[in-house]
């Protein structure tokens, strides 16, 4: 450290007396007391941590300290009574819907909604307190293009976003990880009843219809607000057919808006002071100040109508009284490579639609829900198995047994939790070792109860071990593992299915799905060999690195809850059974790959031939012809795997590459081995380059 020679001057403070220190300074940075710090270390001193030292440094940065404001970021004061010409009423307006859909793709508020100014100028504007002021009227910028037309349309936009955000707090979705809570304390007109803002905006049309500016394009944009909020309002399963009737209306509206864009607003325009994309530095929040751009408006429509097209979806969804096309539904989106993207606020309606926490669909009650869920998966309802199995009860307090697993599938509405799967197979279990089953046929449905629950256990299983290809959180020593794990899952899968079948009866939708089911499940379980065999090269076999690993990525399968259960969990992961099969491998020498991805596309073809994927599947029938076709395109691009054991022999793994856009289960060869009986169809997928 330099030495500091100390500069006589007037000590300040003189009047507080103030002490100087300035001898303290020196004393504390002399010479021989300094300590040098080499790159990378910390000195420390007690009770002053790195986090106190870092709290005393002016930050500087424009986006977390919000009284610093660079000279880019001045501005004219906003005056929200300045008039408006209609085209730059539209502009406004079409950037707010911007915003607002950009809140509801999970935003902050303070970076989208609220940067509208207007938003926080709302009791200004209000015609009803505002004195009118006849001198130098505009007939081209009538105030009441503001007072009224423009007030309307923001209150609009802020009951849809109230509307929005009570839905989300439900509890349906994680507040932070898929939308943002945070209101900022600005109100979003929580109380003022929905009807009353489309009133108002009745009256801005009225007041448009009879001015004399020329304003249809405003006109138009008013209509669909009021078409938005009517939407957001009605609830699906309380009110279907004005539901649907008024998604049909906002679509309508949409595109007619869409038909007349507004024109783009000048630079020297009063409008673009009417967004300030720092008013966070305004407003009680601690989220830091972020730009958000908000998209074309191409793009916005685009996103509107992805918006309305699941509204959509959730009113033909609540037409529909099976728990199990929900089911398929919502796999149908998630396994699609590239799935449609939907906003927070359509996931959430789906699942309040479905189950309020008193009614299911609005009109169910539980045992109506534990009669399907026997009868869709079994063909048999509850009832029934419940009076089958009280006449052949040989046990004591058979109602003790029925009452947990109502309770259990009750705790089940929408949960995927395995272990509840496991304690209701545990029940039914129990319940038919205690029913006397001699003189019944082995066919009948009391001798497989216990496969009900067993069924929707592995079908989750199998849903967690594909979504770690989706989620790409697999290193490549566990790829081979998830795929032998997948395919013994699926092997257990296929023995319930090859019991319950002869239960249920045949041409029944319960019989169809399951005939669908073991067709699917045959395919994936020979595209999962396959990928098992060829992925097997890179796994690790060095014990200290993989059992660690293996604990690690299938902790949920050993949770201490399954040790109160009388019965064994089915299905689960077994690091040593896999070591085993790899051994045998390398002993018998290496299997074909290309054998089970012929097998899978002749039974995807097959299957796609015999039009055989209805079932409980419904309407979405073409989305799950489409998961079929996506199936046969990776057969095709696998097809290039070696057809020899000596071709495996030669086969590098690392022209395997994974990637969830083309496909979000299976790889895909980046440099195609050819087979002998012709070129691979890559059904138009672009090849990526190969990894060195």
């Amino acid at each position: 450290m330099a030495d500091v020679i100390p500069i006589e001057c007037e000590l300040p403070g003189a009047e507080y007396a103030f002490q100087d220190v300035t001898s303290l300074f020196l004393e504390a940075s002399a010479e021989e007391k300094t300590v040098e710090l080499e790159p990378d270390n910390l000195l420390f001193m007690e009770n002053f941590t790195l986090q106190d030292a870092m709290s005393a440094l002016e930050i500087g940065e424009p986006r977390l300290d919000s009284g610093l404001v660079v000279q880019e970021q001045l501005r004219p004061p906003f005056d929200p009574l300045k008039p408006l010409l209609p085209e730059e009423v539209c502009w406004i307006l079409d950037k707010a819907l911007a915003f607002e859909l950009e809140f509801h793709a999970g935003n902050f508020l303070a970076h989208t909604v609220h940067t509208l100014l207007y938003v926080h100028h709302i009791r200004d504007i209000d015609p009803d307190v505002l004195v009118r002021n006849t001198a130098n009227v505009d007939p081209a910028r009538p105030i009441e293009l503001i007072t009224i037309v423009l007030r309307s349309a923001v209150q609009g936009l802020l009951k849809c976003c109230d509307l929005t955000w009570r839905e989300l707090a439900r509890g349906g979705m994680y507040d932070v990880q898929d939308w943002q809570s945070d209101k900022c304390e600005v109100s979003l007109l929580e109380g003022m009843p929905t009807h009353h803002i489309i009133t108002k905006l009745d009256d801005s049309i009225i007041w448009l219809l009879e001015s004399s500016c020329n304003a249809h394009n405003v006109e138009k944009r008013a209509q669909s607000s009021i078409a938005s909020s009517k939407v957001m309002s009605t609830i699906p399963s309380q009110d279907r057919f004005e539901f649907q009737r008024l998604l049909l209306l906002a679509r309508d509206h949409l595109h007619t808006v869409k038909s007349n864009p507004s024109p783009d607003c000048e630079p020297g325009s009063p409008a673009q002071l009417a967004f300030d994309p720092y008013i966070g530095r305004r407003l009680q929040t601690a989220t830091p100040i972020r730009i958000v751009t908000p998209p074309s408006i191409e793009d916005t429509y685009k996103s509107l109508y992805r918006l309305l097209d699941g509204l959509y979806e959730v009113g033909l969804l609540e037409t529909f009284d099976q728990i199990t096309a929900w089911e398929i539904v919502g796999n149908l989106k998630s396994w699609l490579a590239q799935p449609p993207p939907t906003t927070p606020y359509v996931r959430s309606l789906l699942q309040t639609t479905f189950y309020d926490g008193v009614l299911i669909l609005n009109k169910y009650s539980f045992e109506w829900m534990i009669n399907r869920f026997f009868f869709e998966t079994v063909g048999v309802k509850y009832d029934a198995i419940k009076s089958l199995v009280t006449i052949r009860w040989k046990g004591t307090e058979a109602e003790t047994f029925f009452k947990k697993a109502e309770r259990t599938l009750k705790r089940r509405h929408f949960m995927k939790l395995l272990i509840e799967w496991h304690a209701l197979y545990d029940i039914l279990l129990q319940i038919r070792d205690n029913t006397d089953l001699e003189g019944l046929p082995r066919g009948h449905i009391l001798n497989h109860l216990p496969d009900a629950a067993l069924l929707w256990r592995l079908s989750d299983i199998r849903e967690i071990v594909f979504s770690g290809f989706q989620m790409e959180l697999y290193a490549k020593e566990e790829k081979s593992f998830a795929y032998w794990y997948a395919a013994q899952v699926i092997d257990k899968h296929l023995a319930c299915l090859d019991d319950l079948l002869p239960v249920v009866d045949d041409g029944s939708s319960v019989h169809n799905e399951m005939l669908f089911q073991i067709q699917f499940l045959t395919a994936l379980q020979s595209l999962c060999t396959a990928s098992f065999v060829v992925s097997l090269p890179l796994t690790s076999f060095d014990w200290t690195r993989t059992k660690p690993t293996f604990f690690r990525r299938y902790k949920w399968a050993f949770k201490l809850e399954y040790e109160v259960f009388s019965s064994v969990p089915v299905a689960q992961p077994e690091l040593h059974e896999f070591i085993r099969t790899c051994a045998h491998i390398l002993q018998n020498g290496n299997p074909v790959p290309v054998e089970p991805v012929h097998l899978a596309k002749s039974i995807l073809t097959d299957l796609v031939k015999s039009n055989n994927v209805g079932g409980w599947a419904g309407l979405w029938a073409r989305e799950r012809v489409q998961l079929i076709q996506n199936l046969l395109s990776v057969c095709d691009n696998l097809a290039g795997l070696p057809s020899t054991a000596e071709e495996m022999e030669d086969f590098r793994p690392m022209n395997l590459k994974w990637d969830p856009e083309y496909h979000p289960w299976f790889p895909s060869l980046s440099q195609p081995q050819q087979p002998h009986s012709g070129k691979v169809n890559g059904n138009g997928f672009c090849m990526k380059d190969p990894e060195s």
